[in-house]
């Protein structure tokens, strides 16, 4: 059965949803009920189609971006205090990776996954401080300064937008050529980009703002701050007034220069990248499904690569899955499953997808090794 398998998943002829559906026939002649493995069956199925192997390999990158928003900067700045933490953090957080204890760090070496961050478009810091090169690296084509406050004018210029996602692309084809890499995990890191991730949705499927937001970096346990959601609520009704919200619907380049951020639009390039490789994406929270989003949009075929890591806590989330589902749909594309993770993670940094990546191996090695339901009958005692 694995052998008529993996003539189907080389066969030129056969497009991504007929692979799929093989594969998942293949599973359902596994020695275990039929669907018992629920989200795992899809995962497999997703990375055996996309890899056209009975036997998928798991290689792993997990590629951070960083930029920072006008809008997080503080009001004597021209900006509008969007987050609990003041904009300086972004810095200190790619300072903590480029020494190897943030987060992400400590999640990629426990996980083995190969980590690189690269500066997008950060604000400059106090003092000049030279990144590593070794985790951390400036791009080429950086957003000088960080993005505007889209209260007042457009975030970036047409310019920026195309650079940002050029630099997602050469970033992202670079570490997989590097690695061989078989699967792109994709991080964040830049305080503000919630509100920003918010006001990217808000524009881009007109859905009412008040149903979107939640209090991103909290600084407390439960992540919960009235104070914080309603300032946001005011401040993207403000830049939906100000850029008149309906010529940014449905219009994912116009969106992301009013009011969007340089490490979205490079994580879009990095999954447009991807998908030209046909390397499929662990998708971490709100901000990168937010960027998954919008590269589907751009390209509706990135459906397909699609494993969604972690369920955020931010209520937006579910709005931009809802659009991805529509349009897996209305293409004749498997719709990608529900976030695997459902832990109120909200960190950042890519650390839901790098929590996930055990599901991700056991996935692959539920299509290469569980035997069939004959194969077990078979069996001599």
């Amino acid at each position: 059965e694995s052998c008529a398998l993996a003539a189907t998943l080389i066969d030129p002829e056969q497009n991504f949803p007929q692979r799929y559906d093989a594969v998942r026939s293949y599973l359902d002649s596994l020695a275990k009920p039929v669907g018992s493995l629920g989200s795992i069956e899809d995962y497999a199925a997703r990375i055996a189609a996309l890899q056209r192997s009975v036997n998928p390999k798991v290689t792993p990158v997990c590629l951070i971006f960083a930029g920072d928003h006008g809008v997080a900067k503080d009001k004597s700045e021209g900006g509008m205090n969007c987050s609990s933490y003041p904009q300086a953090v972004s810095r200190k957080v790619l300072e903590g990776l480029d020494h190897g204890i943030a987060g992400a760090s400590v999640l990629a070496r426990c996980n083995d996954v190969p980590l690189r961050v690269v500066d997008v478009g950060l604000a400059d810091g106090p003092t000049e401080y030279e990144w590593s090169k070794t985790v951390v690296r400036s791009s080429e084509s950086k957003v000088k300064g960080g993005t505007k406050n889209f209260c007042k004018g457009d975030a970036m210029s047409e310019s920026e937008v195309e650079q940002c996602i050029l630099a997602g692309r050469k970033e992202t084809g670079k570490f997989i050529d590097e690695v061989e890499a078989s699967i792109v995990l994709f991080g964040e890191v830049g305080i503000g980009n919630t509100t920003t991730s918010s006001a990217l949705i808000a524009a881009l499927t007109g859905v009412d703002v008040e149903s979107l937001c939640g209090t991103g970096a909290s600084t407390n346990r439960d992540g919960i701050n009235d104070e914080v959601i309603t300032k946001k609520i005011s401040i993207i009704k403000k830049a939906m007034q100000h850029h008149g919200a309906s010529p940014m619907k449905d219009a994912p380049l116009k969106a992301l220069k009013a009011v969007g951020g340089a490490e979205i639009a490079a994580i879009c390039g990095g999954i447009l990248e991807s998908s030209k490789r046909d390397i499929p994406i662990l998708v971490d929270g709100f901000i990168v499904t937010t960027a998954a989003m919008i590269a589907c949009q751009i390209d509706p075929s990135v459906t397909r690569l699609l494993l969604f890591a972690t369920q955020s806590t931010e209520k937006g989330q579910d709005i931009a899955l809802n659009v991805i589902s529509d349009i897996a749909l209305s293409h004749n594309i498997p719709v990608p499953v529900i976030p695997a993770l459902n832990m109120h993670l909200r960190m950042g940094e890519g650390t839901g997808a790098l929590l996930a990546m055990p599901l991700v191996r056991s996935s692959c090695a539920v299509v290469a090794e569980l035997a069939t339901l004959n194969e077990v009958l078979g069996l001599e005692m």
